[in-house]
Formats: structure tokens, sequence, C-alpha cells
């Protein structure tokens, strides 16, 4: 349910005219696409991905704002806020591209998000009331300074100290209130950061320059559905509402016509109809920014992190990683949804439906390009490579559903689904037979009771249970894909490698192996060294 959005002509604006670029199938794909209704018909099925988002609605017409007026949004993670001269080096980056009119998104500072939760954590256990590390961390930047602490800080920390007491006395902390402890990272560090370019660019300020503003998302026009988001993994029950879009625009695009302040925005976290504040995942602020992005058709979404793009493979892994100069949408989204960590698994979605390119940049390099995200990338360059990139997942359960009932019968599948469904399971990767059915389920990204699921199982048909299993994805166009696959079962014999399952054709550009996660770093360094390094 993926469709590019084409933009037509010489003038590219808020308000400017979408036309669809031709689907590669013979389904004609609508602008919005409800997956979870769709999906309902498959119970079980694997469910969209957290946050994704449909196309942005259509606006209205108007030829007002040239292509150079466009905005640009940045993101920056927690590793590039981590400190002072962290915050100082961001500054001059986001000064230095001010005539691309940018929009910024901020993560929370350095581990304030696992600072909070460690507090939350230990109010709930031991009824202790202590947020000195995240007081310190922030009031130490207007220190340093020589500046008061202003009082919307001040007023910050003061309400995360009365809601760790109120925990504390209840010796209770629901999802949502967790989701209420983490939201004052982001809170924090827009107003941190505010002041801190203020500060760094006070002498232009005063001139009349550029003054940094801060917003939490909800007060441009973020909105969710209601839930809440997981502390541990990208995970997380919200969606975005489409109607964040418009709301989004009519907030931020008259900076084109007339660029009178530098946004600084919160990331990860939004507020649903209710005026609840939810959350979009762990590094979820990278799907704030492509959502912001989307609804103001920018020149870019640029992630900043602490390295410089995106790699080949994770060098923890292999440590002859290369860097990928570009990616298309569709391969940077299988490949964040299959293990690589560098950009949010929904983050990607927003971009590509609405044709804004991405970059991933390097705080600590800004002089380095980083890795391109674009819908299209040309033959001189697809044709240098038969694997675009590699990713992995350790951890994985694998279920093998066996049962005679299969054999020429309607139904079946349908109802070891609607099991799935029961327990809102979802599942990475399947391969059906005439009477098997194997899948596998991440269990690290949600967690599930999987020895209730298979007893369930066990009423329609045999079941095995596989854990300690890892998955290896090649991203490669199925013009690659024979030789791919011949090198890739040549190095897993070579190694006596048992694949327990294959996952090729459902995409034109992923295959993914199944295998025990004792041999995931060899067969992964030996392929990384056949593909990239020959």
């Amino acid at each position: 349910f993926r469709q590019a959005v084409g933009f037509q002509g010489d003038r590219r604006d808020c308000d400017a005219p979408m036309k669809r670029k031709k689907s590669t199938s013979a389904l004609e794909i609508p602008d919005v696409v409800d997956i979870p209704v769709l999906l309902a018909q498959f119970p079980g099925l694997p469910a969209q991905a957290p946050g994704a988002l449909p196309a942005p609605p259509s606006p209205v017409p108007s030829p007002d704002v040239a292509i150079g007026d466009l905005l640009q949004v940045m993101k920056f993670g927690g590793s590039s806020l981590a400190g002072i001269e962290h915050l100082q080096r961001v500054s001059e980056i986001v000064h230095g591209f001010i005539d691309q009119r940018p929009i910024v998104v901020l993560s929370a500072m350095g581990k304030t998000t696992n600072e909070l939760l460690a507090a939350a954590e230990h109010a709930l256990a031991d009824g202790t009331t202590d947020i000195s590390k995240v007081r310190t961390s922030h009031e130490e930047i207007f220190k340093f300074l020589k500046l008061p602490v202003p009082a919307g800080v001040t007023q910050l920390l003061d309400e995360l100290h009365q809601i760790i007491s109120g925990i504390a006395l209840l010796r209770e902390v629901s999802a949502r209130s967790r989701d209420l402890v983490v939201s004052f990272g982001e809170r924090l560090a827009v107003r941190v950061f505010e002041a801190v370019y203020n500060n760094r660019f006070g002498a232009e300020v005063a001139a009349g320059q550029i003054r940094a503003r801060a917003f939490d998302s909800w007060d441009l026009g973020m909105q969710t559905s209601s839930g809440a988001g997981s502390a541990n993994s990208a995970f997380s029950q919200v969606q975005v509402l489409p109607s964040s879009y418009g709301r989004l625009a009519a907030h931020l695009c008259h900076l084109q016509s007339k660029y009178s302040y530098l946004p600084i925005v919160t990331g990860y976290i939004a507020k649903d109809a209710n005026g609840t504040i939810t959350t979009l995942g762990r590094d979820g602020s990278d799907l704030t920014a492509t959502v912001i992005g989307a609804a103001v058709h920018a020149s870019e979404v640029q992630i900043w992190k602490d390295v410089t793009g995106i790699l080949t493979i994770d060098p923890r892994m292999v440590p002859n990683a290369k860097h990928v100069d570009v990616l298309t949408f569709e391969e940077a989204a299988e490949l964040s949804m299959f293990g690589a960590k560098v950009v949010h698994p929904a983050a990607v979605m927003p971009a590509w439906n609405a044709n804004v390119p991405m970059s991933v940049r390097s705080s600590l390099q800004p002089e380095v390009p980083g890795t391109r995200i674009v819908t299209d990338i040309g033959d001189a360059e697809s044709s240098n490579r038969r694997v675009a990139a590699m990713s992995s997942k350790h951890g994985i359960t694998m279920i093998v559903i066996k049962s005679t009932r299969m054999l020429g019968q309607h139904g079946f599948l349908a109802q070891v689904f609607r099991i799935f469904d029961k327990y809102e399971a979802s599942v990475d990767v399947i391969a059906t037979s005439e009477v098997t059915v194997s899948l596998t389920l991440d269990r690290g990204f949600k967690s599930l009771d999987v020895s209730a699921l298979c007893k369930e199982l066990e009423a329609v048909a045999t079941v095995e249970l596989f854990d300690n299993m890892a998955m290896l994805t090649l991203i490669a166009h199925k013009s690659s894909s024979a030789s791919v696959l011949r090198d890739s079962f040549e190095t897993f014999s070579s190694l006596g490698v048992v694949v327990e399952m294959v996952s090729y054709g459902a995409s034109k550009i992923n295959i993914t192996f199944v295998l025990k996660d004792a041999s995931l770093n060899q067969c992964a360094m030996k392929l990384h060294e056949k593909f990239f390094e020959g």
C-alpha cells in the first residue's frame, strides 16, 4: 500500500497540486487506504507499521511560492543533544541552513528518556521521588551560559517532580502515566535549545534576525489516536491522524512567504483528541519529522545522528561495513522494518507518500553529505550494485503450523490468522505450503503471550516453536535476485548453516533468510564480504 505522490511543474508549495505516478502493478491505489479495515478481512496478517500514515490530502492549488521558498525539516536525535558542546554544535549546523528555512525537530537530550523512565521505576519500586539527574543535566546548560533558568523550564521540572511524587505515593504507573513522564524529555529539550540558539546568535537576533521559538507538537496540530507507546521498542498503539497534515500546514506554511522565526518542535510526542499525551515509540521523532515534512511539502527531511549515514550493515556485526550513498524509499523502508535502526520503521512512509526526499547525516561531521533517500535512483547507480544493503534481527521466534486439514480445504488459514488477531500478534515473515505455515514473530518489538497463542493453535494443528532464531535480510532488486540467491546459498553451504525459512517475492527488493541466532554473525560477515568487499 505504497504510492509516491509526484509534484508537477516548476513550482511546489503547501498549496501545490499533486499528481499521482503510475502504479507498478495493475492495482489502482487510492490516496488514502484504510489499511486496518482492509486487513480485517485477513485476521493475523502483518499490520501496518506503527504510526504509518496515508498520503496527505491534495491541497488547493496556489502558485505563489517558489521552489527556493520551500521549508526544510531538520531532526536531531538525543545523542546529538547530549551536552552543551553538542547543543552549540547543532545550533551552528542549524544556523548554517537558515537560508533553507528550517523547521527543527528534537528528541530528548542525551539519556534523558532513560533517566525519566528510571525515575518512574524507582518511585514505583521503593516510593522515592528523585529527578535530580534530569534537573541537573538541564539546569547546568543555563549555568554554563550564565543565563537564568527560563520560567518554562522550571515549571516543567516542578510538574515532573509532582508526577513522580504521585507515582511514589500511589505505587502505580500506567502506560498512560509512563507516556506523560517521558514526554518531559522532548518538552525540556526544545526549550533548552531555544535558549542556546538565541544566546549563541544573540547579536543577530538583537539586530532583527531570525529568533528560535519552541513548540510542543500538539500546539502545531500533531494529533494521534488514543493508546500508549512502547518504552523499549519502536512499537506504538497509536496512529498519527491524517487530519494532522492540514493543521500542521496551517500553522507552518506561512513561513514560506515570510520566515519570521525558527520553529523548534518536540519530536516523539503528540496528543489524542481528549488532550492526553501519546508517544510514537522509541525514535519516534523521525516520524514527527517526516509527518511535518509531508504536511508542508518540504524540500527535504534531514535526519541528523551521530553516524555519517546508512551503512551496508550494522558495523558492530561487520567492522568493514560500507557507506551507502543513496537508497530508494522502498529500500529504506524494508531495511528499517527488518532491523536497521538508523531510521524509525514508520518514518519513511509519510515522506515517500508525499515524494519529499530524505537524508541521514552526521552532526559530528556535517560536511559529509550522508545517505540520500529518494523515490528513484538512476540506472547507472542501481546497476553498480546487486545488493544495496543488509539488515538483521536477533531473538526471533519461528512458529511452524502443520495440518493435513489444509490440503485442498478453504478456511484453515483464516482460522489460524483469527487466533493471531486475537493475540494482536504482528507477523514479520510468512511462508506456506500445502500442509504447513511457517512464520516469525519479533517478541522484542511487542510483548506477546506466545505460550497461550500456541496452545490455542494446537486445537487446529500441530505446532512447533523455535526460539533463538534470527533474520538476515538482503535488499536486492529482482533483476539481481537469481544470482544473489545462488551466491547466498553457496555461502550458507560452505559454512554448514541450515536455512530454516526463506521469504522472497512478496517484495520486489527483499530477500530474507531465517536461521539460528548463533549462525547470524558469521553468515552476515561472509555475505557482506561477497557482496560488498569483492
